[in-house]
Order: structure tokens, then C-alpha cells, then sequence
């Protein structure tokens, strides 16, 4: 591969696309390594380590600004030891220092710098930084290391390390999982913006589990606030300038309360969890707005970042030829040349366009003369307020957003950050099986199963996972996250085709989880294997995604409900217990484990068998009958003659049998068995009505 320049540094042998966009900068990066701290001690010189990802816009501005400048380079280069991070890549090391930054800061983002001793302990951070302002810190930072003072920094930086320890130690708490669950709840109600859906005020991010959580408390409360609080931020989403109306996709948040002007990467762990989100609520509701934006989210991903392989890259860059939104906006005469008349009269109100523009310069806030394609009002009541149909309005959007598709793919299209990684292609796995459930389609599930079978022949190694896959390698060991969300992923793909060799990679890997990542000791799941700097780390709030701590609970208990061996959940109990006081510090910032609790650990959870012949029509039509409802409380198994090994994994199966030939569902309410059933009428009388919920 050809860098393009006459003498690239150290990064230049990188795989991540992030470390190679800086293998031509004047500064002699290094990639993160234990080699890199024993180089830092031999010289003894302070580390710069800058942390970022390829699809970040300031990451690029600062890259420009400064590490492309040989000034800057030329101090970087005499008075440290600079290293570069892709924290998708090293999450462990981004994790680190993100916390040192939030302690350190109160708020943090990327790019992320920080000044350490020799032997990683932080003692100065800084995100964004003008190149003046940076080289004066730097040479000042400098003065102080080298004219004997560096005892200071080293005392900081050991100080630093004592407190983050101490944030990552053990913490039980005494409060009721009811009373956590309602103040989660109570939280989240507070922060609500009931003007346009979401939490806070802005910057926005879409958090999926939030929506996902609310759901599951509806479900189990009954309460229409939280159901609507979900349903109206997921309407608010569709209809923002988060969402790729054109093209499909989501952006990674806005930069304003109304989800109108995007920071315009595109994550894949985002496509997949408002994924979930937008099928689970098409599942309570029906509304067509939901499986809409659930299939051309799909469009989505299998155009632009699925791989060749089967497994699906990392995301898109905000930049178009080096201009942030370049590629998704449009001025009001590219438009115009875009559609016919009547179509730009229609596309002008619909999409809120206008000859100033409605983007901003988010550095100045001056009108740019571009335009983002919003619709701004949820779909069904702009329907409504032009006397139309629902459907009928999806369809004039997609007749007009397959004109302007046309015309934009033959822009520059935004670079793609083609490794991938196996936490994030867990998530998509669990949403394209979760979502062919609910909608169909069987490419949906040509590509999960597809997916599947790529992620155990490259990343899977035994009982061993890798975190990246590119270029036909797979490097850096896999994480808690890795295990977890492959896991997740797996259980819902068995849920979809009940093969075997899902339902058994998934139980391996809960094994793997426990004898990995369980520090029998402390009572808590640790975020990675082996020590170093960042060996103590414990990675439990849920921010942009679910941490990987919450997602161990949720693969550890469904484990166990699979088996019937009490191991899984009983590991899954202890780790919540003894995080449980943070929990009670904020549990809003916890709503994916509480969502497991919503699910399995409060009133009832189910264990449904359906035992019967292999290929049995009837068979299907029972499983479908299950699939229709919205039932996160429950698992499911299908088991025939050829099901040895389930039957083998799940003992309590064995004697579950198609009862004279005819297909069989065993319904376990908190692992207490009713009498078997056969017959769909039968079957949907003993689940009870589905739930449904008609919007107001």
C-alpha cells in the first residue's frame, strides 16, 4: 500500500486506517505497545499519546492544524516519546485515559491527548488544542520534566493511577432492584426533552438502550409515559438530520436539541442498536414509520459497509473530500437540479430546505449555504397535516430520495474505516437476526448466518477471540465487549434458524467470559485478560452503546436460563451486586443491565421448548406465533431428533418430546413447567394477548 510519502514514520506497518491517515506526519509516532513504554523508560521521556478514530472530524482538524506541522513535530519529536492510538482498535487504552479525562475534566471526546510518565500514568490531559496554544503546553510541560521537577508530574501521574483503581474497585450497594429501576426511570424522566424526544438538551446522542429500557418498563409497568417518552424520541430520530433520509443510516449524534445538524460519521454500533430499537417498537405498535427506517437502515449497511467477507466494517468518515457533511448536503440549486419542478416544490417544504441553507459552521454558527434533509415532525403527523396516507408519504420519500440517491453516489463518497472489529459485528448480528424476526426478508438472514460463519472462521480461534479482523489477519485480543456482544449476537441468531452450532459458540463463549474476565476475588467482570496499565480497568456505565459489563449480565443470564445451570446467572448476580453502589449513584446511566433485570430478574421470565419432527410446517407456525410478540423476557429453543446437542447442553430438553408426533411447546415460568401444548390457538392463548400499544 502506497502512503503516499517519500519517508512515512512508525505507523506506516498499521492496519487501522486511523494510524495510517498520520504514517505521513512529521512526527515520529509510535503505535501503542509494551515495547513503546520500555523505550519511554530507556530514554526517559514523558509520552504524548494522542487517541482518536478515523471517522472523527476534530481528530482531522487537529491533525491538520498541528501534527502535519513540523514545528509542532520538531518538539514532540525532541522532548517525548509521541504515540497514537485508534481507540476502536485499543479500547482498553481509550477506556484508560477517557477516565483519567473525565475525572480529571468533568467531560471529554476525541481527539484525546495526554501527557503520561514513561510508564503510561497520566499527569496532563487536554482534548481539541490549537497548534500555538499546543506547542506552548508542550514546551512548558517540557521545562518542568527536564530541569529536575519531573517528580512532580511522577507524583501526579502516581496519584492518578491510585484514583482510577479505586473508581474501578468493588462497589455493593444496598437498594432494592425495584427502587434502582424506578429511579433509572425517574431519571431519565427528568431529563426528557418533551419538545423533541431525547434526554438533555445538546448535544444529542440517539442511546437506543434508553428506548430499549423504556419499552421493557411499559411492558412491565404499564406506564404510557414511558412508552411514549421511547416512541416520541425514536420518531424525533427518523425524521432528524441524524438520519440519512436519502441514503439511509444513522449519523453518531447532533450537535442541537431538535436532532437536526449531525456530526455526520456513521458507526456501525449505532446502525445496529437503533436497529433494535426501531424493531422492538414496530413490534409494539405497528406503525409503519418503524419498519420503514428499520429497511432502509438495512439498504444501508449491506450497501456500503458490509464486506466481502460477510463481516461489516467500522464506520464512515464526516468528511468528503476533506469538507465535514460534504458528501449528505445539498445547496438549494443542486436540488433544484436534482428533481423536476413539482418534485422540488414538494422536496423544498418537505425536507425544510432554503436558499440560506439551514447548516451552520459549527465553529462560527454563520448559515453555510448548504442544506441538511430533514423532515423535523414525526412522520405520521406530517401524514396527517397534508392529508395523506402514512404509507403514502414513505413512498413519496423514497421516490424522492432515490432522484437525489442517484446524484449524490456520484460525489466523493465519505473514505470507510474497513477493519472490523468483533464487538461491533456482534451487535449487527443481534439486530439483523432479531430484525428478520420481526420483518422478514430472507437476505436479512442469508447475511446474519453469513456473518456468523465469518466472525467463527476468522476472529474465533478455539476459546479464544480476536477484537480486529483486516487483511486477512486477525490481531488484537479480544475483550470483554468481543465475548459478550459475539455472544449476544449468537444467541439471537439460534433464536432465528436453531442451528446448533449457534446455540453451543454462544454457551462457549459464556464459558469463556466466566473463566476469562471473572475476578472470583473482587466479585466483578474485568474489561480485558492480563495486567499493565490498564489491567484494572472495569468498564460498567452505558454510554453511546452498552458497556461490556452489561452485556456479560445479559449473555450470563440468558446462558443459564438456556441450560439450567444456575453458574451463569449466579456469576451474572455477584457482578451487579458489587457494582450495585454506583448503580445508586446514577441508574440511568445503567439502562441496558437494567434492562436484564426487566427481563429475567424481576416478576416472570419464560423458557419456551418447541419440540417436534425436523422441517415440521406447524412447527414454524408456532415459532412464528412466538416471534410476533414483543417477548424480551424469555428464550427460546427448538428442538427435533437431530437436536443432540442442544439436548445435550439444555439437559432439562431431554425428555421434552413432540407429544403424539404432533409439534409441542413447553412453556417454564421461571424455570416451573406447564403441561405441554399443542396447536397455535392453544399456544396463543397460554402467552396471553400480545402487547400492543395504540399510539395517542
Amino acid at each position: 500500500m502506497s502512503l503516499g510519502c517519500a519517508r512515512p514514520n512508525r505507523l506506516a506497518g498499521s492496519k487501522s486506517p486511523y494510524l495510517l491517515q498520520h504514517a505521513c506526519n512529521p512526527v515520529d509516532w509510535r503505535p501503542w505497545s509494551a515495547e513503546v513504554l520500555e523505550e519511554a523508560k530507556a530514554l526517559g521521556k514523558p509520552l504524548f499519546i494522542s487517541i482518536g478514530y478515523s471517522t472523527c472530524h476534530w481528530c482531522h482538524v487537529m491533525a491538520r492544524e498541528s501534527f502535519e506541522d513540523p514545528d509542532v513535530a520538531a518538539v514532540l519529536n525532541e522532548y517525548y516519546v509521541p504515540v497514537k492510538v485508534d481507540r476502536e482498535e485499543m479500547p482498553d487504552v481509550d477506556s484508560f485515559y477517557m477516565a483519567y479525562c473525565m475525572a480529571a475534566l468533568g467531560s471529554c471526546g476525541w481527539p484525546l491527548n495526554v501527557i503520561a510518565t514513561p510508564d503510561g500514568k497520566p499527569f496532563y490531559v487536554r482534548t481539541y488544542v490549537r497548534r500555538e496554544e499546543l506547542i506552548w503546553i508542550l514546551l512548558q510541560i517540557a521545562k518542568v520534566w527536564y530541569s529536575g521537577d519531573r517528580g512532580l508530574a511522577e507524583g501526579a501521574g502516581d496519584e492518578a493511577l491510585k484514583a482510577l483503581q479505586n473508581l474501578w474497585a468493588p462497589r455493593p450497594g444496598d437498594a432494592s432492584l425495584g427502587d434502582l429501576i424506578s429511579k433509572a426511570y425517574r431519571e431519565l424522566l427528568d431529563s426528557y426533552d418533551p419538545v423533541y424526544g431525547g434526554f438533555g438538551r445538546g448535544p444529542k446522542f440517539p442511546t437506543p438502550h434508553n428506548i430499549m429500557f423504556l419499552l421493557r418498563y411499559w411492558a412491565r409497568t404499564g406506564d404510557g409515559d414511558a412508552i411514549e417518552m421511547a416512541l416520541r424520541t425514536l420518531d424525533y430520530i427518523v425524521a432528524g438530520g441524524i438520519h440519512d433520509i436519502v441514503g439511509g443510516g444513522f449519523h453518531r449524534y447532533t450537535v442541537d436539541s431538535r436532532w437536526l445538524q449531525p456530526h455526520f460519521e456513521k458507526m456501525l454500533y449505532d446502525q445496529a442498536l437503533i436497529l433494535v430499537a426501531l424493531v422492538e417498537s414496530f413490534q409494539l405498535t405497528g406503525d409503519p414509520t418503524y419498519r420503514w427506517a428499520s429497511l432502509k437502515t438495512i439498504g444501508f449497511l449491506l450497501e456500503s459497509m458490509l464486506g466481502p467477507e460477510g463481516g461489516f466494517y467500522t464506520a464512515l468518515s464526516a468528511e468528503s473530500g476533506g469538507v465535514e457533511g460534504g458528501f449528505y448536503t445539498w445547496s438549494y440549486d443542486e436540488l433544484r437540479s436534482a428533481l423536476d419542478e413539482d418534485e422540488f416544490k414538494v422536496a423544498v417544504r418537505l425536507f425544510n430546505v432554503s436558499e440560506r441553507g439551514n447548516y451552520r459552521d459549527e465553529a462560527t454558527g454563520r448559515l453555510t449555504g448548504r442544506n441538511i434533509l430533514y423532515i423535523g415532525l414525526p412522520l405520521r403527523d406530517v401524514a396527517r397535516l397534508h392529508n395523506m396516507s402514512l404509507e403514502g408519504l414513505l413512498e413519496l420519500i423514497d421516490r424522492l430520495a432515490g432522484k437525489l440517491k442517484a446524484v449524490r453516489d456520484r460525489r466523493e463518497p465519505p473514505p470507510v474505516d474497513d477493519k472490523v472489529l468483533t464487538d461491533w459485528n456482534g451487535l449487527i448480528l443481534a439486530a439483523l437476526s432479531k430484525a428478520y424476526r420481526a420483518l422478514g426478508h430472507e437476505r436479512v438472514l442469508q447475511v446474519a448466518e453469513g456473518l456468523a460463519s465469518f466472525l467463527e472462521r476468522r476472529v474465533v480461534d478455539g476459546g479464544k477471540v480476536y477484537h480486529c479482523y483486516k487483511l486477512g489477519e486477525a490481531y488484537v485480543d479480544g475483550m470483554l465487549a468481543d465475548y459478550a456482544n459475539l455472544a449476544w449476537g449468537l444467541m439471537e441468531l439460534y433464536e432465528t434458524t436453531f442451528r446448533d452450532r449457534w446455540f453451543e459458540l454462544s454457551l462457549e463463549l459464556a464459558n469463556s467470559i466466566v473463566k476469562r474476565f471473572w475476578d472470583e476475588a473482587r466479585g466483578i467482570l474485568k474489561f480485558k485478560e492480563g495486567g499493565g496499565i490498564t489491567g484494572d480497568l472495569v468498564d460498567v456505565h452505558d454510554t453511546s452503546m452498552p458497556s461490556s459489563y452489561s452485556m456479560a449480565l445479559h449473555v450470563l443470564t440468558r446462558a443459564s436460563r438456556y441450560t439450567g445451570d444456575p453458574r451463569f446467572e449466579d456469576v451474572a448476580l455477584r457482578a451487579f451486586k458489587n457494582v450495585g453502589g454506583l448503580v445508586e449513584l446514577n441508574p440511568s446511566a445503567f439502562t441496558y443491565m437494567l434492562s436484564t433485570a426487566l427481563d429475567y430478574w424481576v416478576d416472570v421470565s419464560y423458557e419456551i421448548v418447541v419440540a417436534s419432527r425436523e422441517g415440521d410446517r406447524e412447527a414454524l407456525d408456532l415459532i412464528g406465533e412466538i416471534w410476533r410478540r414483543f417477548m424480551p423476557n424469555k428464550v427460546l429453543i427448538h428442538v427435533t431428533e437431530a437436536s443432540r446437542r442442544v439436548r445435550e447442553l439444555a439437559p432439562y430438553t431431554r425428555n421434552m418430546v413432540a407429544v403424539e408426533g404432533r409439534p409441542t411447546v413447553y412453556i417454564c415460568r421461571n424455570r416451573t413447567c406447564d403441561l405441554p401444548i399443542t396447536g397455535v390457538e392453544k399456544l396463543s392463548k397460554a402467552l396471553g394477548a400480545p402487547l400492543r400499544y395504540e399510539r395517542r
